[in-house]
């Protein structure tokens, strides 16, 4: 099997998206697939890569969903190889080390239980990937590559170690699991284009 064949999954970690964003791109057929023998559905990284270039949407950067992020080849700057800007990189090398600790400390100081701590640090952590997502310039390329990995804290009480366990990241990256279209919690999907639209809005084509 090729080494560029991938899931669904596997492809929207590599390009940073929810992967229910890439099933609708594949149902559309905007997103091309290869069909095995067995009857799985993967997708080609390069072959799927050139149809988002492609793709109308994405190459005005509009339409209110994170596809937006992506930009047209002729716009990509990859700047100290790493497709972040110096000042960004270090912004958000800082958000993902020290902002869920933060948060939680000044949650805490406000008498906030953990289990509602734990529901802002989704929601923060939310917030800051898709940050780090727009301001990639690279789409060709994972952005978590190049940023530190987050820091989570952890939890003593059990209702917020399961509920961060159902809804954290898990293998979904880029995004929460809460938000995920099919599976999520209700109005997560939403909030999730509320991000989108609000995110791209502060970063015009």
């Amino acid at each position: 099997m090729s080494a560029s064949l991938m899931s669904i999954a596997e492809y929207a970690a590599c390009v940073g998206l929810n992967p229910s964003t890439i099933s609708r791109g594949v149902k559309k057929g905007t997103i091309p697939v290869v069909e095995l023998a067995d009857g799985r559905r993967l997708i080609d990284r390069d072959a799927a890569d050139k149809a988002r270039r492609e793709n109308g949407n994405i190459a005005r950067c509009h339409g209110g969903r994170a596809d937006r992020a992506i930009r047209r080849e002729g716009l990509w700057q990859r700047k100290n190889q790493t497709g972040y800007a110096p000042e960004s990189r270090a912004v958000l090398n800082f958000m993902n080390r020290a902002w869920l600790a933060l948060m939680r400390r000044g949650m805490t100081v406000l008498g906030a239980a953990e289990i509602d701590q734990v529901r802002a640090l989704l929601v923060l952590s939310e917030l800051t990937q898709f940050l780090a997502v727009a301001l990639h310039d690279d789409a060709r390329s994972d952005y978590r590559r190049f940023l530190e990995p987050e820091n989570w804290p952890s939890f003593a009480d059990e209702d917020a170690q399961q509920f961060l366990s159902k809804w954290g990241e898990e293998e979904i990256v880029g995004s929460g699991i809460w938000t995920d279209e099919d599976h999520g919690l209700p109005d997560g999907a939403e909030f999730y284009e509320q991000v989108s639209d609000a995110t791209f809005a502060a970063f015009p084509p």
